[in-house]
This record gives structure tokens, C-alpha cells and sequence, in this order.
């Protein structure tokens, strides 16, 4: 007798460095690559791991959401043990739960909150610079935050997305921009319902420019009203960038207190994270 296929989500923490992002590409490794042989060589089934998302070379997840159907199901606890035990040292399992069959890691998201994470000062974050971009000297914060009110609500964004971009919608909803001080650097929290391709990291170096003094704070309005992409400021480096959290209008890993422990981002002595009003 078949067994009918059942639906599980994983919560997923990676380090990206050595990682060509999550999908599965040729030319090294992914993310995606690392959880669907991991789950060959639990059950020896071959299975597709559907993310709420593409992330970039060099670009880190702690809440990234990853959805499959299997017929070979184990108890969640057991899933996620034995999918550690196969994945490489940067990749991890942090919760896995059933989940119905109509769940979508990516289409069946409302939003995502992402992190940048900025290392100021004299000397590079040599303890962690690979999950750290740095720049040297200070920046204006309170003209970076007069910048950032620009950026939110339902705006156009083509002027913030990578000029290689395929879709032809560059309308998102950015719901919040928040700047927050930490020891030695500075934390740029962005959540919105969606993104462009490398919206985000172009986002932050826009907001760098105003922070370097080199742009208004007004210039922001300017950029986006251009729609040019030419007209923002470079794309930040991916190693500052998390992806911190997917959310869904019925989360699946609601009540899994361990999975809910986080670090700050910020490292040792660090503000904790920008309250979030939908967590």
C-alpha cells in the first residue's frame, strides 16, 4: 500500500561563506544542494527543498523557511537530528514541523525581516568580519535614519534593484527601516512583505552614501522617483547581509520556544534586535 506523501518545514541557519546562496546552481555548493543530499542520505529519497527565497552568494539565513513533501517521513525531532548530521558545519536545522499540504515556503510568506550588519571604526572585525561588512571611520546615523523614511511604505524600487533583474513588477511595501547602534558598528534592520533581487544590499549602500556625508538625506526621494538604478549608491558586500525572518499569517514553528532563542546581531555586547510587532 502507498503511503500518502506528507509536507514538513525546516527552519534553516546558514553561514554563507563557501556557499553559492541557498538555490541549487552548478559551480559549487548551495544551500538547497546541502538539504536535499542530507535527506538522500537519510531515507534515500530524492526530494526538492523549496526556500521562502533566494539568498546571494556569501549572504547568511538564521530564519530562513524551507518546505518538501516526502513518503518517507520520521517525527520532526528525529527529521531535524538526522538532517544535521549530514549537512557541512555552516548549515543547520534549527525546528522542524508537519505542516499541511497546501504550505509554501515562499507563496505562502506575508513578509521578511532582513539584517545588515555594519562594522565601524579604525581596524576590521578581524573575530568576525565574515559576517560583518566594514567601513572605516563613523557615520551620521541621524541623517541615515532621515534618509530611511523615504524607503517606507508601497513605493517603486527599480532604482534599488540589481540592473540584471527579470521581473517587471519593481513595486514592494517596505513596513520598517530601523538604524541601531552597537558596540563598534551599527545594525540596519529592513522589513517588508518582498524584495527584489538585491534590493537590500543596494538599500544599505544607498543609505551609506547619506551616512558618508556625500548625499542629502532628501536625495533618497530622489533616487527612487528616478527609477535608475545608476543613481543609488553601490551594492553593500553580501557578508553583512541575514536573512532573519520569514514571516506567515499562521507561523508554523509558533510555540518552539528553542527555535525562538537568537543571538543579537550585533556580537558581544550588542542592543538586541529592533522590536518586531508581528512576532
Amino acid at each position: 500500500m502507498t503511503t500518502a506523501p506528507r509536507r514538513f518545514a525546516l527552519l534553516v541557519a546558514y553561514h554563507g561563506r563557501g556557499l553559492l546562496g541557498f538555490a541549487r546552481q552548478a559551480g559549487g555548493p548551495t544551500v538547497q544542494q546541502a538539504l536535499e543530499e542530507a535527506w538522500l542520505a537519510v531515507r534515500g529519497e530524492t526530494v526538492v527543498m523549496h526556500g521562502s527565497g533566494r539568498t546571494d552568494a556569501g549572504v547568511h539565513a538564521w530564519g530562513q523557511v524551507v518546505h518538501f513533501t516526502t513518503f518517507r517521513p520520521l517525527p520532526p525531532r528525529r527529521m531535524r537530528d538526522a538532517l544535521d548530521a549530514h549537512l557541512p558545519r555552516n548549515v543547520t536545522v534549527r525546528a522542524c514541523v508537519e505542516v499541511s499540504p497546501g504550505f509554501h515556503a515562499r507563496r505562502s510568506a506575508v513578509g521578511k525581516h532582513y539584517l545588515y550588519r555594519i562594522a565601524l571604526g579604525p581596524h576590521r572585525p578581524v573575530l568576525d568580519q565574515d559576517v560583518r561588512a566594514f567601513l572605516p571611520g563613523a557615520l551620521d546615523l541621524a541623517a541615515m535614519r532621515h534618509a530611511a523614511r523615504a524607503l517606507v511604505g508601497r513605493r517603486d524600487f527599480a532604482a534599488l534593484a540589481a540592473a540584471g533583474r527579470t521581473v517587471r513588477d519593481t513595486v514592494r511595501r517596505i513596513d520598517a527601516v530601523h538604524l541601531s547602534e552597537v558596540r563598534d558598528g551599527l545594525v540596519v534592520h529592513v522589513r517588508g512583505e518582498g524584495f527584489l533581487y538585491k534590493m537590500v544590499r543596494n538599500l544599505v549602500g544607498t543609505l551609506v552614501e547619506v551616512g558618508r556625508g556625500r548625499r542629502d538625506p532628501r536625495w533618497v526621494e530622489a533616487v527612487l522617483a528616478s527609477g535608475d538604478r545608476r543613481r543609488a549608491g553601490p551594492t553593500a558586500p553580501p557578508e553583512g547581509l541575514v536573512l532573519w525572518r520569514v514571516h506567515y499569517r499562521e507561523d508554523p514553528f509558533r510555540g518552539l520556544a528553542a527555535a525562538r532563542r537568537r543571538p543579537y546581531p550585533g556580537g558581544p555586547g550588542a542592543a538586541p534586535p529592533a522590536p518586531d510587532p508581528q512576532a
